[in-house]
């Protein structure tokens, strides 16, 4: 065998050449094919995921006229079909209150066949409710509009009136019309509200359900009405944050929009809404849609002109795309129709021009090739050099990243070295120690330290196993950030987050992730903590408590105080990298997890800040002080549970309160055994010194209602919630 060796300089600059030059073939054929599979890829993606949002959007601001139409229907029911205007001053108040929670609701309303008159209750756009009694006067035959303000003024105290609203007769609007001959609740077609004194003229739609006599003959037709004003100034803050990210290359084109079904195909919700409403031609004290073929605005007319004249296919699932030339610019659009139960036949749709998100990637395209072939060109001519001096520190190299291989990442002494290339690939180990460092807060330390001692890269699987999992989030938070800048919210998030973190760290808790003002974290993975369930209502506990210093602290201050609610449950899930290979995410699913979400959501209901589930109860039960609250029915559950309110550690409850707490559950024993009044007798003792507790008020009405009218035999003693 020869005993010539060529000098590693030598070897190294060769193969560096050869292998540079192979690059750059390589690189030259495939990076375009490659760029534009990538680019497809996002598009799909980002279409995907601007659909779901924006129909998960429409969803929620439609949901509700269903909803309530069936309840107003019951309502209807339940007066055996004989409902008279004179019951409205009882339904009126319900209603008031309807549209106090769901503002989403615009009206709330009920017609009458017979004599034309309308009942409503109405929001206007100072969001004012207003009670409304149309009906002819029998002195001057006209339609009459008298308006109420909500509490007791209906009927005998109108603040205002109208004597004349002949335009106002609702038997012949078109909804009306169409759920009169349907026979069922509909949709109807979008359309202007009516304007008033108090209402704009703005676009919305009707959910109009017909209603009938004890003998089935037609009685009228009752409306849930919801407007579309908010809907088009979410698509004009979704327009507004584009063009923030946009600047310096100028305002963007990208709009979104809702097309209905109709023939005329009106975009019904746009950023401009002056842009899809004129006045009637026919009638200039009215207002309507534009038809889609009079529409101006440069990419809804494009839109219009390639998908809905071009008689484009539209498919019931997921986003299809259509690229289109007007005017001489090139657009995209993106479109699908709304998808949900009871929804509408809408189309949902987004345009923007392709230079706008594709000519900045050509030219980053080009001006990496670029920078590609000068560095190759520069590496050429230095690897000689560089190639000599190399040997030496490599093995320094070599030693360091065998030790980040085992999860050693502490920092070294700073060494320089005379050659860039190497110094920069000494400085890059320590940036990339840095990036693991940092790795390590966004996943458990002890998971990021396990894969690299182990040498094995993470991969998608779970595992069955019984621990313990909580939500925390904070109390009216939208109400709060509605009127605080965005930096004072992501102030307050961090406080508020910082506190979480501190509490749950210090217990061995895992933080799973952060979902707006919310946290979600598990206790018992990815280290073994048999101790799980106490390590969670401990951290639940000093959370909590750290929340109320930090109010403290705060109290002379503009900021905003905060308070949270905290749900935890135990049971079996599954741990483990979820996801899909590409972008995996240590967490925890499964039907408990559920739980505990719906356990936070349960302290809205009784006024509480941290309830748990029987099975974390149980296990905390010989350390923790817990109340037993109630026997529910959760979302999700078919069974009844038991849950805790949780209140501190053993031996730091004051006496009083236990007290207090064993006399609450006798209560609540009393309740399940249908000993209404022993119960009652019991919770009025603990009103009286506890004024503002809501679950004991909350029992207490349940037992009176009872009182009067008995469950059934099988009643289990859970109360199921709406």
């Amino acid at each position: 065998m020869s005993r010539f060796r060529v000098p590693f300089w030598v070897y190294l600059t060769v193969i560096s050449m050869v292998t540079l030059t192979v690059t750059v073939a390589a690189v030259t054929i495939t990076w375009r094919n490659n760029v534009w599979r990538l680019i497809d890829r996002f598009d799909e993606r980002i279409g995907r995921q601007v659909g779901e949002i924006l129909n998960e959007k429409l969803n929620n601001l439609l949901e509700v006229a269903p909803h309530q139409s069936k309840i107003n229907l019951e309502l209807i029911q339940e007066k055996s079909g004989v409902f008279e205007p004179e019951d409205f001053k009882g339904l009126s108040n319900y209603w008031v209150d309807v549209l106090r929670i769901h503002r989403n609701l615009a009206y709330l309303s009920i017609s009458f066949e017979g004599d034309g008159r309308m009942l409503v209750v109405s929001r206007n756009h100072r969001d004012e409710i207003r009670i409304g009694d149309l009906a002819h006067n029998p002195d001057t035959g006209n339609l009459e509009l008298r308006e109420y303000l909500p509490g007791d003024s209906y009927p005998d105290n109108p603040y205002r009136v109208d004597p004349d609203r002949g335009h106002g007769d609702p038997r012949l609007r078109p909804w009306y019309i169409k759920a009169k001959q349907a026979g069922r609740p509909l949709w109807s077609d979008a359309y202007i509200f009516l304007g008033t004194g108090d209402n704009p003229n703005v676009p919305g739609v009707t959910y109009a359900t017909p209603f009938y006599h004890e003998d089935g003959s037609f009685m009228g037709v009752m409306t849930a009405d919801i407007d579309l004003l908010s809907l088009c100034g979410y698509f004009n803050e979704m327009r507004r944050s584009r063009d923030e990210q946009a600047v310096p290359q100028g305002p963007t084109s990208a709009v979104a929009f809702v097309m209905d079904g109709t023939k005329d195909s009106h975009v019904i919700a746009f950023h401009d809404i002056e842009q899809i409403m004129r006045k009637n031609p026919d009638d200039p004290s009215s207002w309507e849609l534009i038809p889609g073929e009079e529409l101006t605005e440069t990419g809804l007319k494009g839109f219009y002109e390639n998908v809905i004249e071009g008689d484009v296919q539209i498919p019931d699932e997921g986003p299809t795309e259509i690229d289109y030339t007007i005017s001489g610019i090139a657009y995209t659009g993106l479109f699908q129709k709304l998808r949900g139960a009871d929804m509408p036949n809408w189309l949902i749709g987004v345009t923007i021009e392709e230079n706008e998100y594709m000519g900045r990637i050509h030219a980053i395209l080009r001006e990496t090739f670029l920078w590609g072939f000068l560095c190759l060109a520069a590496g050429i001519v230095v690897s000689v050099f560089v190639s000599r001096r190399i040997s030496q520190p490599l093995q320094m190299l070599s030693m360091e990243a065998q030790a980040i291989g085992v999860g050693k990442l502490d920092e070294v002494e700073e060494r320089r070295f005379p050659i860039r290339e190497v110094d920069s690939l000494f400085r890059a180990k320590e940036e990339m120690k840095k990036g693991l460092r940092s790795f390590e807060k966004f996943v458990p330390r002890e998971l990021v330290r396990e894969l690299l001692a182990s040498g094995r890269e993470a991969e998608l699987g779970g595992e069955r196993a019984y621990l313990t999992v909580a939500f925390a989030d904070i109390v009216n938070f939208t109400s709060i950030s509605e009127l605080m800048p965005p930096e004072e919210v992501v102030k307050m998030l961090s406080r508020f987050h910082g506190i979480l973190y501190q509490s749950i760290s210090e217990t061995h808790g895992t933080i799973d992730k952060y979902i707006g003002d919310a946290v979600m974290s598990f206790w018992g993975a990815p280290v073994e903590n048999p101790d799980h369930a106490f390590g969670a209502c401990l951290a639940a506990l000093h959370a909590q408590a750290r929340l109320a210093e930090e109010r403290k602290r705060i109290k002379d201050s503009s900021a905003p105080p905060i308070h949270c609610r905290i749900g935890i449950n135990t049971g079996d899930l599954v741990v483990g990298n979820m996801g899909i290979p590409d972008r995996l995410s240590y967490t925890v699913i499964g039907d408990s997890v559920n739980l505990a979400s719906r356990l936070e959501g349960l302290n809205r209901y009784y006024g509480t800040d941290i309830i748990v589930s029987e099975n974390t109860y149980r296990a905390v039960s010989d350390r923790l002080i817990a109340r037993k609250l109630d026997r529910v029915y959760v979302k999700g559950k078919t069974q009844g549970v038991f849950v805790y309110q949780l209140i501190g550690e053993k031996g730091k409850v004051e006496e009083k309160t236990l007290r207090d707490l064993q006399r609450y559950e006798e209560a609540l024993e009393k309740y399940l055994d249908r000993s209404w009044e022993d119960s009652i007798r019991i919770l009025e003792e603990l009103q009286k010194g506890h004024p503002n507790d809501k679950s004991i008020l909350l029992l207490l009405s349940r037992c009176c209602k009872f009182m009067e009218e008995a469950p059934d035999e099988d009643w289990d003693g859970s109360y199921r919630l709406g």
